[in-house]
């Protein structure tokens, strides 16, 4: 169970991690200027992501090409701590940071939120299944 548990973090801890970076990249794209605010949009002039009204972020950097910098860096971190660290004592606690600042440097919403639960189910990696065998139990026991 731990193993499945750790390939199903790694595997959504990736996908948050390059959704991040793509975020990113869009933020890099539109290169040294100021941002209008705090909510920004990653490709505000792709047909591609029209339909997500250019994929919206947040960021407190005020440039958005250090903001997609900044973004991809992080992304690029989390990527690699979802696939390589993950399993260890505090893995799930540092995607849940990770996630957060990936908020706050332009990653996007989508992927930190997805990085947060990927991050809560981190957690649960070297943890007992308590639950679980107390409940079979029960249940193999004819207990309802």
């Amino acid at each position: 169970m731990r193993s499945a548990t750790r390939v199903t973090v790694s595997t959504f801890g990736t996908l948050a991690g390059l959704a991040g970076i793509e975020h990113g990249i869009g933020e890099v794209l539109q290169g040294n200027v100021a941002p209008e605010g705090v909510m920004i949009s990653s490709w505000p002039e792709s047909e591609l992501f029209g339909i997500l009204a250019g994929e919206p972020a947040m960021t407190i950097v005020p440039n958005l090409l250090a903001t997609g910098i900044l973004a991809i860096f992080v992304s690029l971190v989390f990527l690699v701590w979802a696939t390589i660290f993950v399993q260890r004592k505090h893995g799930g606690l540092v995607l849940i940071a990770l996630s957060v600042v990936m908020l706050l440097v332009g990653g996007g919403f989508g992927p930190p939120i997805l990085g947060i639960i990927v991050g809560v189910a981190a957690t649960r990696i070297n943890a007992p299944p308590a639950w679980w065998r107390t409940h079979l139990s029960l249940v193999a026991h004819g207990v309802s």
